[in-house]
């Protein structure tokens, strides 16, 4: 009788990739998160300069129709075009806020649970 021989991987060449691949994963993983909260951070601030852009846009709108005020609030910005929507962080989808002034010293904030994280 003739015997074939047989084609596979042995349990020892098995494990030795199985830990390899456990190796990599401890390696990558811990990187991998810092680069996504560094990602959200960035989005964030992003997010808060085109709220205070939005915010200027309004200002120069307004001063052309003769009444130089900046928008009060996000809704505001929604509501006059300057915002397709209301931002959230990308964090923890807080919403962020605008307290606008007429002399121009309005400023974005997150309000998320870790704002401070966040703001400018």
């Amino acid at each position: 009788m003739k015997h074939l021989k047989e084609k596979g991987f042995t349990l020892i060449e098995l494990i030795i990739v199985m830990v390899i691949i456990g190796i990599l994963t401890a390696v990558v993983v811990p990187r991998f998160l810092d680069l996504s909260e560094a990602a959200n951070k960035s989005a964030c601030k992003e997010n808060q300069a085109a709220v205070e852009s939005a915010a200027n846009i309004g200002y120069a709108n307004n001063a052309l129709a003769g009444t130089a005020a900046y928008p009060n609030d996000i809704a505001t910005m929604v509501s006059d075009d300057l915002l397709e929507e209301v931002p959230t962080c990308p964090s923890d989808g807080a919403a962020y806020s605008y307290s606008g002034g007429a002399s121009g010293d309005g400023s974005c904030q997150c309000a998320g649970a870790n704002q401070s994280d966040h703001n400018n």
